[in-house]
């Protein structure tokens, strides 16, 4: 079976009655993301953006009563154990890591469930948590499974909770890139840096809370060129850096995104520009990354490999566990090997690539992925 035709299935397999991105938006956030594109809303998606928009009516209501029972709390709940932050591009191994450090009983992490609802999940969760039909059994773009309280990125709860975020391009992917700024946090107006900020403190504020104290790890590839500014808002924050052969990466994000509009857009995308996004992208970040690392006390941060993770993963678990000071890995040894042995036949995609790709990806990111030992 080739490539194309398995893309094709995958992608048709999301049904149209299952969640959007989009669905855990207030009114308000919604009607700035879809009212100046509403002409551009193809008859196909009219009742994914119906249903979306009737949500959002929902997450309105519900936010309210979230604000009333639990504002006063979120605001003064203190984040006592600073949070750890898995970084590293699209499709490099982040959601496995952090699949693997949720095996840790101490710490806590962003559910799905918290990060598509986060307006109304301190009040809702109990019940929507067990509506586990309402999504589909494993990612669009790979064989990942899914759950709502599977590990999720943060990413999704910020621009659900509205503050500015690159993911709003997949709403319209035909129009381009938007909110690139926020991948290496240059010249942002000051107005939606300072909602931005405080829009990741509720959200980790809210996700301690629910995790009673315990270190939140969260992971999200956009926090790769943050770094700096995260260290600010959560003084002593641990971060992972997880690396991925750029021969892998490219096709794989190339995937990824086309996955991804094509379940989430209101409109049938053309990805006229997706090749040179997926290779500015990465500039962008790691160009930020790299910079923004001198800021960070060596003792606080760490680089592991996603070809070392899947060939050991318990000794790279290990590694990291002693290099950030987590806690005594012994005690993570036994529920960690219980979850590899649940994941021992997964099967990574496969990607085929010609000379022409395999030149140009050295080009633009060779020296980017010298220094982490790919050639």
């Amino acid at each position: 079976m080739s490539d194309t035709k398995n893309k094709k299935e995958s992608y048709l397999s999301y049904s149209i009655l299952a969640p959007r991105f989009w669905h855990g938006m207030k009114m308000g956030t919604l009607a700035r993301l879809v009212l100046p594109n509403l002409h551009k809303v193809q008859w196909h998606r009219w009742f994914v953006l119906f249903a979306v928009s009737w949500y959002s009516v929902v997450n309105s209501f519900f936010y309210l009563l979230q604000q009333l029972f639990f504002g006063s709390k979120i605001r003064k709940h203190e984040i006592k154990n600073p949070p750890v932050f898995i970084v590293g591009h699209w499709r490099s191994g982040t959601t496995f890591l952090h699949d693997l450090m949720a095996t840790d009983k101490a710490i806590t992490y962003p559910s799905t469930l918290q990060t598509m609802l986060p307006n109304q999940f301190m009040v809702t969760g109990w019940l929507v948590g067990r509506c586990g039909f309402l999504i589909p059994d494993k990612r669009p773009q790979d064989n990942v499974a899914t759950g709502w309280q599977k590990p999720q990125e943060d990413e999704f709860a910020i621009m659900n909770m509205g503050a500015c975020s690159p993911y709003l391009r997949m709403a319209f992917p035909n129009n381009g890139p938007i909110h690139d700024e926020f991948l290496d946090m240059k010249d942002i107006d000051p107005q939606e840096l300072e909602k931005w900020k405080k829009t990741v403190v509720k959200f980790v504020k809210m996700v301690s809370l629910k995790g009673k104290g315990r270190t939140v790890v969260l992971k999200s590839p956009p926090h790769l060129g943050r770094i700096k500014i995260l260290s600010e808002l959560f003084p002593d924050a641990k971060f992972i850096h997880i690396a991925r052969s750029p021969y892998s990466l490219f096709p794989s994000t190339m995937r990824l995104w086309k996955a991804m509009d094509h379940t989430q857009a209101f409109q049938r995308p053309t990805h006229e520009y997706l090749e040179e996004y997926v290779f500015g992208n990465l500039e962008k970040m790691y160009t930020a990354f790299e910079s923004q690392r001198a800021s960070i006390d060596s003792s606080n941060i760490t680089d592991v490999r996603y070809e070392d993770l899947i060939t050991e993963p318990s000794a790279q678990i290990e590694r990291i566990y002693a290099d950030l000071n987590l806690g005594d890995f012994e005690e993570v040894r036994e529920s960690l090997e219980t979850y590899l042995q649940t994941q021992k036949d997964y099967k990574v995609n496969k990607h085929a690539m010609d000379q022409d790709l395999e030149q140009r990806i050295k080009e633009r990111w060779g020296n980017i992925f010298e220094k982490y030992g790919y050639e």
